[in-house]
């Protein structure tokens, strides 16, 4: 009712062509639309879109449509906010309440060739998958990894980027990433090489094929060119930025593909488009998945050595989720050791995801929410884009938590007596932790370092200012937790550390105790990146 009361009493109802089919287009054909994951529900013409005018109002009015799952009053502004204003629902629900009338009536604009550039560029280069592939109706369905030559020769800078799925109704998500294979190998001989290595029991794969575009500090990480969830579009990067294309010989897209039957038998043939910029930009963006380093599991801290199958995106093994448990909690933790610039937050999980939050840690302690998702749907696994880019400085971190429901509270369970498992490739019906971030790094600083230390922990009066006393010499160091934790020097050193944000490792817990700590140096003081009690354990003294 209040929507319906910003337009003029008395008005004449909206006009389809002039004023319901821009938002139509703007808001809603991208996924109503044959190939999109709203269809058979069809937005792009005024007859397809007429029986469905009251279902539209319900749906503005009660702001489930279009997608939007982020918090405004706990997250920062986003440039792709796909909320409707006041005013376009109060237009879309005269024009339903005075009879859906299709004076001056139009087929709603379709975006070129399906694409969605926001100035109607047809894509410079749109790279297929080589064939189309016979999705089964029923069964958990292998990854698929499929390797398409790319045809550039030299490289290219990359303005927009869009992945496609052939069939969104079995698509469940898509990750494209540039790889190099060595020289004489063809991508027809990966199988041969993984089934040798298989024989030979190797603890890990063993491929000949690596990434082609690195993120700074993160080398083994591959560089996430495109990425395609549920309710994903078309990605721009905005001002003087983009993404890298390496051209050269050997060099592929891979196609890593998650199917997930729909009951019937289907088929797929995914793309990707890219659009170029002629100039190099001043910023290179890259993306990867912030659960690297140091994840926690309800609280404790996972050794990156520990036994075990390691989660998908990251260096630890992940415990299942409890059957019944209603509120799981992971927490990622990643410290930059040079000035960074965040652009976009993307998180995923599956059925059982309940809500992600991604907190920025700057080097003095202050804490910042980016984004919060207070109940997390996987159905609309969307992008956000900062409307202002996040400069970081050297020594900041990235905080995300999220919650998962494996209980019978989540309508979506179809299992809560079972446990739920992280693993290497996961089915719909395991979970994920791939709380994914576009940003660049500043390419002339250099790295702050990261230590290991160890000594005694004692608050400094303030519920978030903690010492580290005692301590041992540092030495360099990963950031990640390790079985490694060295134990302390024999107190009386008289040394000590400020520690900056320690909150997520609950440092109250060991007050008093011998700890070891990692982090990176910012000044005089350690942003921590791991805080576990040493071991042997050493009871510091009162000294």
């Amino acid at each position: 009712m209040m929507a319906a009361a910003l337009i003029r009493p008395g008005a004449a109802a909206p006009i389809f062509s002039k004023d319901i089919a821009p938002i139509i287009e703007k808001h809603c054909v991208h996924c109503h639309r044959p190939g999109g994951i709203g269809w058979p529900i069809d937005f792009t013409s005024y007859p397809a879109i007429r029986p469905w005018a009251k279902a539209i109002r319900q749906a503005v009015v009660q702001k489930y449509m279009p997608p939007w799952l982020a918090d405004p009053g706990k997250s920062l502004k986003f440039r792709n906010d796909a909320r409707l204003s006041s005013q376009q629902i109060a237009t879309l629900t005269a024009w339903v309440d005075a009879g859906a009338p299709g004076r001056g009536s139009l087929t709603v604009p379709a975006s070129n060739g399906g694409w969605d550039h926001p100035q109607g560029r047809a894509p410079d280069l749109v790279i297929s998958m080589e064939r189309e592939l016979r999705i089964p109706p029923s069964g958990d369905i292998p990854y698929l990894r499929l390797l398409v030559k790319l045809p550039e020769a030299e490289d290219r800078w990359i303005s927009a980027v869009q992945a496609r799925p052939g069939n969104a109704s079995v698509v469940h998500h898509m990750a494209i990433t540039e790889v190099g294979l060595d020289d004489g190998v063809l991508a027809s001989d990966l199988e041969g090489f993984a089934l040798l290595a298989r024989q030979m029991g190797a603890a890990g794969p063993v491929s000949p094929m690596g990434p082609v575009v690195k993120t700074p500090g993160r080398g083994e990480m591959f560089d996430m060119l495109g990425i395609y969830t549920p309710g994903a579009a078309l990605e721009t990067y905005p001002g003087d930025t983009g993404k890298l294309l390496k051209g050269g010989r050997n060099k592929y897209l891979n196609f890593n593909i998650h199917y997930a039957s729909n009951g019937k038998p289907a088929a797929d043939r995914s793309e990707v488009a890219l659009w170029f910029r002629p100039t190099p930009p001043k910023e290179q963006i890259f993306r990867v998945p912030l659960a690297y380093d140091t994840i926690l599991a309800e609280g404790v801290e996972l050794l990156t050595d520990a036994p075990g199958v390691k989660a998908e995106g990251t260096r630890a093994g992940i415990p299942p989720i409890p059957p019944g448990s209603a509120n799981y909690e992971l927490t990622a933790v990643t410290a930059f050791t040079r000035p960074v610039t965040i652009y976009q937050l993307h998180p995923h999980a599956h059925l059982r995801g309940k809500d992600f939050q991604y907190a920025a840690v700057f080097p003095d302690g202050r804490e910042e929410t980016l984004l919060s998702i207070p109940k997390y749907d996987f159905r609309w696994q969307l992008a956000y884009e900062l409307e202002t880019p996040l400069a970081l400085p050297a020594g900041s971190k990235m905080v995300i938590t999220a919650h998962y429901d494996n209980s019978v509270n989540n309508r979506f369970n179809p299992a809560p007596e079972k446990q739920v498992y992280f693993r290497a490739q996961n089915q719909a019906s395991d979970e994920m932790f791939s709380p994914f971030v576009q940003y660049s790094v500043a390419r002339s600083a250099a790295d702050l370092p990261v230590v290991e230390v160890s000594g005694c922990l004692a608050s400094a009066g303030q519920s978030s200012a903690w010492i580290l006393s005692n301590l041992s010499l540092p030495v360099p160091s990963q950031q990640a937790a390790t079985s490694s934790a060295r134990a302390p020097v024999q107190p009386g050193g008289g040394r000590q550390i400020e520690l900056v944000g320690t909150r997520v490792f609950q440092p109250s817990k060991y007050e008093g105790q011998a700890v070891v700590v990692r982090g990176v140096v910012v000044d005089s003081r350690l942003s921590v990146t791991s805080l576990r009690p040493a071991t042997p354990a050493i009871a510091c003294s009162a000294n």
